[in-house]
């Protein structure tokens, strides 16, 4: 069926017929512009038009067809000048007075409208007040005046009840109302009486497209299109439809037709930039930016698509500006904060892009993936807990993505909690059974459970194609590196590095294979391979730094890796801070403060721990006025900071601002009145002031207040404590406990009463809390160790199994469980206590666990791989020298293996230190068969 014709295009065509009689100088420039209009050309129209007009420039008919063309166009001065004199020329009074108003009102000048078209109390043309009351109510509605507005349209419905532009006006008022059936019940009206009018299917369209009726809709705008080609509305609300459904080049056909018509289209130019990007043709979607100029931040979405622009070229700073001014004129959208966190992040920023995200929280804007986001960044910058925060928030948000449950999987297992990171891959296999990463989570969080065989069941689980990437690779590798197969485990982690050579998992797995091998020299050449690869990782500059601060040649060799690491990425934080501790440890603050003072680490929103180490710095070189106010800045980045105000309280009290050191450490306890390490800061101050009575007065104050508890509670024994009076901190914790009883103040009075040398009564203690908590693992393990101390071995070890089963990966309880087993002998127990210790060594690799369990290796024949666990735990120094029980075992084992003159030089300056130690008798004797040659 065919469309019906325009009505005002049936009145122009109709008033021009009239003049044909003119002559052919009319006619032929008259059919042409028509029949440029009916295929779209408006350009050839509006020349034909104008062509017209020269031959009969008295005739209103072509002037409003020039007009009406030239709106279409953009061309406004032309098409107010010609309405205007198509008006004075005698042209149909309604049709030009509605389309001189439009040329105002695509302007914007709805305030001369209203002065220009005064409505009159009793018109004499009512059709002709009929308009301009149409035009007043558009002009009003645009300013924000709907009372006015409703009054001109009810004189419109009064004056001109049947014109198309009074069901508009009725429309758009409903609109304006919010009662969108009211309006579309008036474009119906309209369309009835004019099917093809364009604002009456352009709004019908609009509306299809908001009930999600998109092929009515595009029905709706292609009739549209079909009558009038060059129509740049309908064909740029069509052209917004399609993109929306990804149809870019059905899209881009209408946006390049209608850019024909008017090359400066703001919204053309833009959509078509839209097209470009979503092609990836990065560089023409800049090129045709740029035709908006100014223009462009005034557009919605304009400064988010040059963001996204200037970032796929690599033009970093010109996108986070035009992030910036997005996010700060939108700071709800998403969008907007997520893009801008983005470039902040690339720009080695993280500090900032957590504060964008966390604003954006704040704000209730935050979506998944900005919950994500913000859990990645907590992550990579070392704090799993609000890692956790954020990954919890994004799974709420989207709980079918099985990758967010991954990461929340993780961040649990780097915030130490197995059980978590256990759900939450349980989660993530539930949603997505095949997927590696939470198998492999979930087999990681057995491993840190010291779980071996739980571990191994789920690696097993894994396809083959899966076992060769690199996270299982490197999985392989731990297992075996539980087990202490430490050949085995270099192999993985070896082969690991040959498919990924970047890998920085197995590099650390393998450094850790190099200290148990006893090559500290490979374990610091890859702990620096590491830190190249991921200057921040927390794991490499807390073995580097560890290692630095025990001093001796392995220190200086280490100190030498984070130099060199640090020298090749200056600006990294987490690097700066441990070069620059290790720097201030060796007294050398100069060169500390010159790591700290790069540019980049001076810029603000990258938390407190940068301007603090500064202000030590400053300190340690007696600069106190700037030690001072790095103190400040770093307060300021964080308010709660407690390591921040103690380091300020410091320099006011040093500088004799004792009432303004008193004020900074208030204003922290009403900010955060229970947090302990602020009442030790309070005490700390009442001490250094007014001695230990008036820290103990203090101490009493906080605990009579209710908001500092229960943490207060345990103030005035750690006091005493401190005081070396151990007896009284004991009474002070009973008393306490007297008040409200807890697991904390038990334990503490239990230690208070064994440091005063009165084990029953410590046993008491423990015992006292254990009645009413007999679950209680921490408890447990302390009563397992005052058996231990008294000589109550077959008791110990029963508490200590408690403690393994409810608590599996205290490597301390398996440590000492295994210690007890060992020092029963038996074959079975033997067995059973290589388990044990394997599990304790592999959780906590320190000196106690591979003496222990380089021991038991000793005595189950294994003494290769003993002398390496007991080398490890003869060379971590105590006190300058090597412990005395410890120096014997690894001798008995040096003998087993027949490196007796290794043994001799080992046990001699021990036992000439004259040191007691349980074992002196069998190191004397042991000493005595070696030199004997036996």
């Amino acid at each position: 069926m065919a469309t019906p014709p325009n009505p005002t295009r049936l009145l122009l065509a109709a008033t021009l017929a009239l003049g044909l009689g003119a002559g052919e100088a009319l006619a032929q420039p008259l059919q042409r512009a028509r029949a440029a209009e009916a295929r779209g050309d408006l350009r050839a129209a509006q020349i034909e038009y104008r062509n017209a007009v020269r031959a009969e420039p008295q005739n209103g008919a072509v002037r409003a067809g020039l007009a009406e063309v030239s709106m279409e166009l953009g061309d406004v001065d032309t098409a107010e000048r010609e309405a205007r004199a198509a008006l004075d020329g005698g042209y149909d009074p309604p049709a030009a007075t509605a389309l001189l108003i439009r040329t105002y009102a695509a302007r914007g000048r709805f305030r001369e409208i209203l002065r220009d078209f005064p409505l009159p109390e009793n018109p004499p043309q009512p059709a002709v007040a009929g308009q301009v009351a149409v035009g007043r109510a558009l002009a009003h509605l645009a300013l924000g005046e709907r009372d006015a507005a409703r009054a001109a349209v009810a004189a419109a419905q009064r004056l001109a009840p049947g014109a198309v532009e009074t069901h508009l006006a009725v429309a758009g008022l409903a609109l304006a109302d919010g009662d969108r059936a009211a309006s579309e019940a008036a474009i119906d009206r309209v369309l009835a009486v004019d099917p093809a009018r364009p604002e009456a299917l352009l709004r019908k369209a609009s509306f299809q497209f908001e009930r999600g009726e998109r092929p009515a809709g595009l029905e709706t705008l292609g009739r549209l299109v079909a009558a009038a080609p060059g129509n740049v509305a309908a064909r740029l609300l069509r052209a917004e439809m399609l993109l929306r459904t990804g149809e870019d080049a059905r899209a881009r056909q209408d946006v390049e037709a209608a850019l024909r018509v008017q090359p400066g289209s703001v919204q053309g130019v833009y959509t078509l930039a839209v097209l470009q990007a979503r092609a990836q043709d990065f560089r023409a979607a800049d090129e045709t930016l740029q035709r908006l100029g100014a223009v462009l931040p005034n557009i919605p979405e304009g400064l988010l698509l040059l963001a996204t622009v200037k970032r796929a070229l690599n033009q970093a700073s010109q996108a986070e500006d035009a992030a910036q001014r997005y996010n700060a004129r939108r700071p709800e959208d998403p969008r907007g904060a997520k893009l801008l966190a983005t470039l902040q992040a690339e720009g080695n920023r993280p500090g900032d892009a957590a504060a964008t995200l966390t604003r954006l929280v704040q704000r209730g804007g935050a979506d998944a993936e900005a919950f994500d986001m913000l859990g990645r960044l907590h992550g990579a910058s070392g704090r799993p807990r609000e890692a956790v925060q954020a990954f919890q928030q994004a799974a709420q948000l989207a709980p079918g993505d099985s990758a967010i449950q991954a990461r929340l999987a993780a961040a649990r297992l780097a915030a130490g909690d197995a059980a978590g990171t256990q759900q939450a891959a349980g989660e993530a296999l539930r949603i997505a059974p095949g997927q590696a990463a939470a198998r492999e989570l979930l087999a990681i969080a057995a491993l840190s459970r010291g779980d071996v065989t739980s571990a191994q069941a789920e690696w097993d689980r894994l396809s083959p194609e899966q076992r060769r990437s690199e996270p299982a690779g490197t999985l392989e590798g731990l297992l075996k590196l539980a087990r202490f197969d430490v050949a085995g485990a270099r192999t993985a982690f070896e082969t690991v590095l040959r498919s990924f050579p970047d890998s920085v998992g197995a590099r650390l797995g393998l450094a850790r294979v190099a200290t148990a091998q006893g090559q500290p020299e490979e374990a610091e050449r890859l702990l620096g391979e590491v830190l190249a690869r991921a200057p921040g990782h927390p794991e490499a500059l807390g073995w580097l730094a560890a290692t630095i601060a025990a001093g001796g040649p392995r220190g200086a060799a280490a100190r030498v890796v984070l130099q060199r690491a640090q020298a090749a990425a200056p600006n990294e934080p987490a690097l700066a801070l441990a070069l620059a501790g290790a720097l201030a440890a060796a007294r050398e603050p100069a060169k500390a403060l010159a790591v700290l003072n790069t540019e980049a680490l001076r810029r603000p929103g990258q938390g407190p721990a940068l301007p603090l180490a500064r202000s030590q710095a400053h300190a340690a070189l007696e600069q106190w006025a700037e030690a001072e106010a790095a103190a400040r800045l770093a307060l300021a980045e964080d308010a709660a900071s407690v390591p921040a105000r103690r380091q300020l309280l410091a320099l006011l009290l040093r500088a004799g601002k004792a009432r303004e050191a008193e004020t900074l450490v208030q204003e922290g306890l009403r900010q955060d009145p229970g947090n302990p390490a602020m009442q030790a800061l309070a005490i700390g101050l009442a001490q250094q002031t007014g001695g230990l009575d008036a820290a103990l007065a203090a101490a009493d104050r906080l605990a009579d207040t209710d908001a500092a508890r229960p943490a207060s509670l345990q103030l005035r024994g750690e006091l005493l404590l401190g005081a070396q009076r151990p007896a009284e901190a004991a009474r002070a914790f009973a008393a306490m406990r007297a008040r409200a009883d807890s697991a904390a103040l038990a334990l503490r009075e239990a230690m208070a009463w064994r440091a005063a040398g009165n084990l029953p009564a410590a046993t008491a203690a423990v015992d006292s809390w254990l009645a009413r908590a007999p679950e209680d693992a921490e408890a447990l393990n302390l009563r397992a160790q005052l058996d231990m101390q008294a000589g109550r071995d077959a008791e110990a070890e029963r508490r200590l199994q408690q403690v393994v089963e409810r608590a599996p990966d205290n490597a301390v309880a398996l440590n000492n469980l295994a210690w007890l087993l060992a020092v029963r002998g038996g074959e079975a127990d033997l067995a059973r206590a290589r388990g044990l210790a394997e599990r304790a060594y592999f959780l906590l690799p320190n000196s106690d666990t591979a003496d222990t369990f380089g021991w038991i290796l000793a005595r189950t024949g294994d003494p290769q791989r003993a002398l390496v666990l007991l080398r490890q735990a003869v060379a971590a120094q105590e006190q300058g020298r090597a412990d005395p029980g410890k120096a014997f075992r690894l001798a008995g084992a040096l003998r087993t293996a027949g490196e007796r003159a290794e043994a001799i030089r080992l046990l001699e300056p021990v036992l000439a230190a004259g040191t007691s130690f349980p074992e002196r008798a069998q190191a004397e004797r042991l000493l005595a068969e070696l030199r004997a040659g036996r």
